[in-house]
């Protein structure tokens, strides 16, 4: 009886962390766009932006923050019913040094709930995702 009652909770147990893991990305990637371009791409982010806003749900985890050019970003993994993707969302340098979320911190891979950013045009008709708010973290 007791042997059965320990196998049940190894059971029960590699469930639950089954279940807590987010999906591995790369491995179910089906968009053609997302799949042959770099996720800093233009196009990347193009696709991904439009697939977010056709889904009615999607969920955001953070990843990194990255310089590039002097520019900081916010890399967060976005998943949605028929798509998953990394999202490179613009931090103003007023913002950078007040968004708590960090990777040296601990918040690697933790969920961000209430996530919204900004889509907005800049010079030479380019346009970039800016980072505006969130209303917390599910760590």
């Amino acid at each position: 009886m007791l042997s059965k009652i320990n196998l049940l909770w190894v059971v029960v147990a590699v469930l639950l962390v089954s279940c807590a893991q987010k999906k591995e990305c790369h491995n179910t990637q089906r968009n053609p766009i997302l799949a042959s371009n770099i996720y800093s791409s233009k196009a990347y982010q193009a696709e991904l932006y439009r697939l977010i806003k056709e889904s009615p749900d999607v969920d955001y985890y953070y990843e990194m923050r990255e310089e590039i050019f002097g520019q900081v970003y916010l890399v967060v993994s976005a998943y949605g019913d028929a798509f998953c993707g990394k999202l490179c969302l613009v931090i103003s340098e007023e913002d950078a040094s007040h968004i708590a979320i960090d990777a040296s911190k601990g918040y690697q891979g933790a969920q961000l709930i209430g996530l919204k950013y900004k889509r907005k045009e800049t010079a030479y008709a380019l346009s970039s995702l800016v980072y505006d708010s969130m209303e917390y973290l599910v760590d």
